[in-house]
């Protein structure tokens, strides 16, 4: 397993839908984990690189309706 994390900027900020949908990316294969920046102004998803590559968890994060831009 490998661990790599991705950072996200949020385009808007997270409503009750959306800290809803949050949870559920626990749920995907690959995905190990998340953390909100203390400001709300980002999002840190950790992925094993093994089962998912950057596109792949930027799919899942949009297919979730999260409004988020990964920070290159």
């Amino acid at each position: 397993m490998t661990r790599v994390e991705l950072q996200y900027e949020l385009t808007k900020p997270l409503g009750d839908t959306e800290y809803e949908r949050l949870s559920r990316l626990l749920s995907v294969y690959g995905v190990m984990g998340y953390k909100l920046r203390q400001d709300l102004s980002g999002i840190t998803v950790e992925y094993d690189a093994t089962r998912l590559d950057p596109d792949g968890v930027d799919r899942v994060l949009h297919r979730n309706g999260l409004p988020v831009k990964r920070i290159l």
